[in-house]
């Protein structure tokens, strides 16, 4: 059951030129389904009517007639939207976790469902780089040593050796564990909105279109993928783990360094850690700023005169260009910020796991009117 309260105001100034709409709302939803856990039923899940939730926001649209003349014309229309979610009850529950299972269990919890929280909270560990030749008092009687006070992350990454992921110690307690997860993203953005040229002059005819999103995080799960090997022994790397840059253990003759002093020589210029991992693991290195503007639909039309066109019995003949995802701007490293691709539940949205990209298009037509 949804409740919704909305107060607009809409407007006409200037004899119409200028034009528009302001809405805010609160919408409030109760009773919504969530899988709840049981025992002794035969089942592992049960799902139950014991969620809330409020929406509200703050929606604007403009339109205004820069020029209008009989040969040329120009209009400018847009429109902005903010919307703050917040999950009011779990029944029974006040804080449940949330899986994509994108790499089927390896990765685990990777959304955190709590009552004053948002839907859409990405949940994972902090990165910090990698374990460097300092952090080690050296390889004794086969097995590397961590020097005290260095975090232990083997029991989520895998046997722990110079070059492999480190992640911070949250808990400060030594050992990388589950407690050490924390709030790393927020799939939600602060505005979307768009806007819209048109103009006409002597004939010729234009329109742009554009949408924007600021503020969201994006959880790049190709990014995980692609730079851990683990189990995967011949998986392509991307180029941030290109050989160079990624740290190495493998002296010229292919043979395994176990010398500190070495170790430091080889991987004096790398900057990235050892895919090697035994699981992929979800840091903060995968979650990317998804802010972008995109210029959807570029059109460019002709009409021609009417004095020609009613020589042949036609009212109108015009002929047109229009490309469709012309350019995106964005600090987005993927193929496509407007993602999200793991939809086994609506409570893990901005996932980029593997989409395809959106393609671009080019389409030439004639309008004609008899």
């Amino acid at each position: 059951t949804t409740v919704t309260r909305n107060v607009g105001l809409d407007f006409t100034l200037f004899d119409g030129r200028l034009s528009g709409n302001a809405e805010a709302y609160i919408n409030t939803t109760k009773d919504l389904l969530i899988e709840f856990p049981v025992n002794g039923t035969g089942y592992d899940t049960q799902y139950r009517n014991m969620g809330e939730t409020e929406n509200k926001g703050l929606e604007f649209a403009i339109n205004y007639v820069i020029v209008d003349k009989e040969n040329f014309g120009l209009n400018f229309s847009a429109n902005i939207s903010m919307n703050r979610n917040e999950i009011k009850d779990l029944g029974q529950m006040e804080v449940f976790d949330a899986e994509t299972y994108w790499a089927s269990s390896e990765i685990g919890t990777d959304y955190k469902i709590e009552v004053g929280g948002r839907v859409g909270k990405m949940y994972g560990y902090k990165n910090a780089g990698r374990y460097e030749a300092d952090d080690f008092e050296g390889f004794i009687d086969g097995k590397w040593v961590l020097k005290e006070g260095i975090a232990d992350a083997s029991a989520i990454v895998g046997s722990v050796r110079p070059g492999t992921m480190k992640i911070l110690d949250l808990e400060e307690d030594g050992v990388i564990d589950e407690k050490d997860k924390s709030i790393i993203g927020d799939a939600n953005p602060l505005h979307t909105g768009g806007f819209n040229i048109n103009g006409r002059v002597y004939g010729f005819d234009f329109g742009l279109n554009f949408n924007w999103s600021v503020g969201n995080d994006i959880y790049n799960a190709n990014k995980v993928e692609f730079t851990s090997t683990g189990k995967y022994q011949y998986r392509n790397m991307i180029d941030e783990m290109a050989e160079g840059k990624r740290w190495t253990n493998l002296r010229a003759d292919g043979t395994i360094s176990n010398d500190l002093d070495e170790l430091r020589q080889m991987n004096a210029t790398t900057t990235m850690w050892s895919p090697l991992t035994d699981r992929m693991v979800f840091t903060d290195y995968a979650i990317e700023k998804g802010s972008f503007l995109r210029l959807n639909t570029a059109t460019i039309g002709y009409s021609l005169p009417k004095s020609i066109i009613e020589k042949v019995k036609m009212q109108k003949l015009r002929i047109y260009a229009t490309a469709y995802n012309v350019f995106c701007l964005t600090d987005y490293s993927g193929f496509d910020p407007e993602v999200s691709t793991i939809r086994k539940t609506n409570l893990t949205p901005g996932v980029d796991y593997s989409a395809y990209p959106k393609s671009r298009q080019f389409v030439v037509g004639v309008n004609v009117n008899f």
